[in-house]
């Protein structure tokens, strides 16, 4: 019996991870054994010590690179580590600079496609920003053309953080998403919460589930916020082929990991970092890692998991063990000078 696998796609902080977690722990709840392959651009991972924290899962991770074009090669390496466990079904978190069309391609390659087939693939969108993407890299045609296979490939779109902006943007949101996917359903939510059945009703342990073809038929609409009513669609627009002479999804992104020197032992301020965070400006996309916090006593959780996505500061208890890091996502991002500006922080 082939094993199902789903693909989570996006952009950079849009929520994925949120919804990972979520999946994983209604695949619990529902007796089936899930497996993960996560792919993280940075050098050091931090969302799959958040599955691992949160849900015991086993990840396999692929870290420092895209899975779609750099780590491609990786990709059936990690499936099959993943396979010899004998899961019910299989999880993919991509990059947010990942093309979900390309995974789905080495999916159908022997002997892979043996193993495994592609059960959904789901796009989640982050509302308070999507819509200035488009303006916003303008100058990485190659990230604009990969955005846009992330909505073009879904069979379900999810727009996250639909609490956070106004039922206008909500509406032109829809309408920019059918610009590039006029058949799949489109759900407006808050912390990736949607109705999980339909997506995983028909996998059960030792059992074979309906056909792949059936599922964009499974709706998925009964979620936390209401669906928008959906607008007259002009019809879709054909997404170029990649141009020649390109390759990867994206060209300008990039990833630095900064770790924090030994007379910052006893850490660093929760406002230092903000601002160290705002003062990268625009081009700094996400950031996210382990940060041990100045003035905290041992037992007052004095680790924790920071988040910077969009315009946003997060802040959360973490048990990881080790040395404070962050994993720095931008574009343009200039390693020395961003190397040089970290080290002032600890003078």
């Amino acid at each position: 019996m082939k094993i199902p696998v789903m693909i989570l796609s996006g952009f950079l902080g849009s929520g994925k991870t949120t919804l990972l977690l979520t999946l994983l722990k209604e695949s619990k709840a529902r007796g089936l054994s899930p497996g993960v392959v996560m792919n993280e651009l940075g050098k050091r991972d931090v969302d799959g010590y958040i599955l691992q924290e949160q849900t015991g899962a086993n990840v396999e991770k692929l870290l420092d690179g895209c899975v779609c074009c750099s780590r491609r090669e990786d990709l059936p390496r990690s499936m099959n580590a993943v396979l010899a466990r004998r899961p019910d079904i299989i999880y993919i978190e991509l990059t947010g600079v990942a093309d979900p069309e390309e995974i789905a391609l080495t999916l159908q390659e022997l002997p892979l496609s043996e193993k495994v087939h592609l059960h959904y693939t789901v796009t989640v969108l982050d509302a308070e920003n999507v819509l200035e993407y488009n303006s916003r890299f303008s100058s990485d045609k190659q990230l604009v053309r990969t955005l846009r296979k992330q909505l073009a490939g879904a069979d379900l779109l999810i727009v996250n953080k639909s609490d956070l902006v106004d039922p206008e943007r909500l509406w032109r949101i829809e309408k920019t998403v059918r610009k590039y996917n006029t058949e799949s359903e489109i759900v407006f939510t808050h912390y990736s919460e949607i109705n999980l059945g339909p997506v995983l009703d028909g996998i059960t342990p030792q059992q074979p589930r309906a056909a792949a073809a059936q599922r964009r038929a499974l709706p998925v609409s009964s979620a936390p916020l209401k669906r928008m009513p959906t607008g007259q669609s002009s019809g879709a627009t054909a997404l170029q082929e990649r141009e020649a002479g390109t390759s990867g999804s994206y060209s300008q992104v990039s990833a630095v990991t900064l770790t924090f020197p030994q007379s910052a032992a006893q850490g660093i301020s929760a406002e230092t970092l903000e601002a160290f965070f705002r003062e990268c400006g625009s081009s700094l996309l996400r950031a996210k890692g382990h940060v041990r916090l100045a003035g905290r006593e041992q037992e007052l959780q004095p680790v924790q998991l920071v988040q910077f996505a969009g315009s946003r500061i997060s802040w959360e208890e973490s048990r990881y063990p080790g040395q404070s890091y962050i994993v720095f996502i931008g574009l343009g991002l200039e390693e020395q000078r961003l190397t040089e500006r970290w080290s002032r922080l600890f003078g």
